[in-house]
């Protein structure tokens, strides 16, 4: 129950941090139309569970709506902050009114924190989704301690899960389209994989074992030593260089493959 408070604390210790006289206390709950509400645009949800849909609108049908959805004035209309799916089963049922409580001068920086609260407390965002609601919120100048402390998720797993969008496009559509995993330490694991070819073959292969092979796949690609350049001749006594054969990048091929070969010297 604790989780699912977030937001509604979320809201009231935004509006009690103002200064007094400020901003007006929200409304008490009414109605509005339907038709006048539009989706937060900074909503993180890409797809709706329908039958979890109708089960709300059911359960909406017998007991009533138990609360009204949270939105904010914007230009000629309003905003949901909270309520998505609550609005959604209005709709499922041909209801023109909804129970609403407006909150005042709300601002783009917390219509995208409060989306991404809303669907991880309350229905569980997709890995994916999820990923992409913090990339947002951090991009627009929230830092990862701040987004940490409001949403109640910890700074490590909220960096992991932003940087899994650096995979390969195709791991990515997997995971949007098909939900295969939701090992988040092995998907960190395969951003060590440079290649793409390569990070696309582990990853499937992966689907078909878990993270421990996964980790010992990596670890011995990682520990596997480079080829000698062929304008590099290496003998006990001594290393000698074919400059004909040498160029900028065959330079620092080289230069990298000694370093590697040095180490520990």
């Amino acid at each position: 129950m604790k989780d699912n408070n977030k937001l509604d604390n979320f809201l009231k210790n935004r509006l009690q941090n103002r200064a007094k006289g400020s901003e007006s206390n929200p409304h008490q709950p009414q109605e509005i139309e339907i038709s006048k509400l539009s989706d937060n645009p900074y909503q993180p949800r890409l797809k709706y569970n329908q039958k979890k849909l109708q089960q709300l609108a059911e359960t909406i049908k017998e007991n009533g709506l138990l609360q009204p959805i949270s939105i904010t004035k914007k230009d000629n209309g309003y905003i949901i902050i909270a309520g998505h799916r609550r609005k959604r089963a209005f709709e499922i049922l041909n209801k023109k009114m909804i129970p609403v409580q407006i909150f005042e001068k709300i601002t783009d920086k917390e219509l995208k924190i409060l989306a991404t609260i809303e669907n991880i407390s309350r229905v569980n965002l997709s890995l994916l989704e999820e990923a992409k609601a913090y990339a947002d919120i951090i991009s627009s100048g929230t830092k990862i301690k701040e987004l940490s402390q409001k949403i109640g998720k910890s700074q490590s797993d909220i960096s992991r899960k932003r940087q899994i969008l650096n995979l390969s496009d195709k791991i990515l559509k997997d995971l949007r389209d098909n939900h295969s995993t939701k090992d988040i330490l092995a998907l960190t694991l395969l951003r060590k994989v440079s290649n793409e070819k390569k990070q696309i073959a582990l990853y499937y292969e992966f689907l078909k074992n878990d993270r421990a092979w996964l980790k010992n796949k990596i670890d011995s690609l990682s520990n596997k030593k480079s080829p000698t350049p062929k304008c590099l001749t290496i003998s006990k006594e001594s290393i000698s260089i074919n400059s004909s054969e040498l160029d900028e990048k065959k330079r620092d091929k080289i230069l990298t493959f000694l370093k590697k070969e040095l180490v520990g010297y």
